[in-house]
This record gives structure tokens, C-alpha cells and sequence, in this order.
């Protein structure tokens, strides 16, 4: 049986919590409380700030423009990160690139990289819109952390600078080996490329650099969407065989 406290509006609030602590809404969230889902001032919610755990929480003075949580008790400790899983990503066009946030976060990944190549669609993300989408995700699928966005960067800027595992590039068209679960328990990271593909110069770029590893995502040419949750779904799946 689902626990009650399970149906409560969950929400991410980015301050330190204490017991008694009240924490002021953004507008936003004081807009999705009131006028979306009509809550009232007493009502219990459910909060988290990926560093404290999941506490309960109490409404207060919420209005059309106001409003505050008062914090009462953890309910759920913060699980410790142990692994980090990294997808760096060409962004593609809008509704296809929501659809790899969304479940990108949903499936667990920690970071997530925009790199500019040269058949990049989309070269100019608005970093604020996926932020929210990002956080609205993890209040949705109860996961207990924000991934991380970071900047964008060109392909080669990002291949001079990288300190992460190894990168896993997914290449078309190339006789390599196919991406096993074996291998994905520790930290990993993953490069997908954008709709087309990477161009001649990439592919002999990521074939030579002693920071890549090219592997194959099987004998069909995947969507970039599919490419990198498949690669996040394998990783996925290594994390919970490992546990058994």
C-alpha cells in the first residue's frame, strides 16, 4: 500500500533546512500551489534541497502572492552518491531535447554536458528553461538530487579540458564494440552526437583521442534522444544489478 505521505506535492527548495525552519516560495511555486493544485494554508508538503534529505513540510500564509514552508521533520535520509554518470549531449530541436532532459533525470544522471558539434542544431539552449525542466523532473520522479547543467562547450574544447572517466562516444557507421553493462558500474560517461551525426573531422577526432572510447549502440541508426537514454538505461541497469 502507498504510503499516504507519498501523495503529498513534493518540491525543491535550494536553502538549508532545520527543524521549525521557514523557507519562503517563489513565485512560481506559490502560483503552482495556489491556483494549480488549490492548496491552502496548514496543508503538508514534502521538500527537498539535495543535500539534507526529504522533510515534511507545512504551508503558510499562502495567497495569490505569498507564501512559506515551515519545515517539521526529515522523513527520508539523503542517500549517499557513491557513482557519477555524465551524458554529454549535441542539443537538438526543442521537443525532442525536453524529452531527453525529462528522462535523463528520471533515469539518474548526475551531469549533463551540451556540446556544440558541427551539425548542432540547437546552438543557443535557454539554460533557465532547462533548469526548471530538470527540477520539476526530479520532484516528479522522487529522486533525491538536481543533476548538474553545465555550460556549453564546443566538441575539441570539451576533448582539451576533460578530467571525467573515459568518454563513451556512440558512433554510427563504425565497426566497434557494442556498449556492455559490464562495464558501466563504476563512473562512466557518455557522448552522443546530434541528428546526422558528427562529421568526418569529428569522427577521426573521437577515434584518436586517448580520452574516448568509440563504441557501437547496435546495428540500427538511433534518434540522439534514444542514443543517450539508451546509454543512461545500460548504465541504469548496471547500478541495480551491481546491488543484487
Amino acid at each position: 500500500m502507498t504510503h499516504p505521505l507519498y501523495k503529498l506535492v513534493r518540491l525543491y527548495l535550494n536553502v538549508e533546512f532545520s527543524t521549525g525552519a521557514e523557507i519562503c516560495l517563489s513565485d512560481e511555486q506559490i502560483h503552482y500551489l495556489h491556483n494549480v493544485m488549490r492548496k491552502s494554508e496548514g496543508e503538508r508538503v514534502r521538500v527537498f534541497n539535495g543535500r539534507d534529505g526529504e522533510w515534511l513540510g507545512a504551508l503558510q500564509g499562502l495567497g495569490k502572492r505569498s507564501g512559506s514552508v515551515i519545515l517539521s521533520e526529515q522523513i527520508v535520509a539523503q542517500p549517499e552518491e557513491k557513482r557519477t554518470v555524465s551524458l554529454l549531449f549535441a542539443p537538438i530541436r526543442k521537443q525532442r531535447l525536453d524529452v531527453l532532459i525529462e528522462k535523463s533525470v528520471e533515469l539518474g544522471v548526475s551531469d549533463l554536458f551540451p556540446v556544440i558539434t558541427a551539425h548542432t542544431e540547437n546552438r543557443n539552449i535557454k539554460r533557465e528553461r532547462i533548469m526548471a525542466q530538470i527540477v520539476e523532473a526530479a520532484e516528479q520522479c522522487e529522486r533525491m538530487s538536481i543533476p548538474e547543467l553545465h555550460p556549453s562547450e564546443s566538441l575539441d574544447a570539451l576533448l582539451r579540458t576533460w578530467k571525467g572517466p573515459t568518454l563513451r562516444a556512440a558512433l554510427e557507421r563504425e565497426i566497434l564494440p557494442n556498449l556492455s553493462i559490464s562495464e558501466l558500474t563504476g563512473d562512466c560517461a557518455f557522448l552522443v552526437g546530434p541528428e546526422g551525426g558528427f562529421d568526418e573531422r569529428e569522427v577521426e577526432l573521437l577515434l584518436t583521442s586517448s580520452r574516448v572510447t568509440p563504441i557501437s549502440l547496435g546495428d540500427t541508426i538511433l534518434r540522439a534522444e534514444t542514443a543517450g537514454l539508451y546509454c543512461l538505461s545500460l548504465a541504469r541497469c548496471a547500478k541495480n544489478i551491481s546491488k543484487i
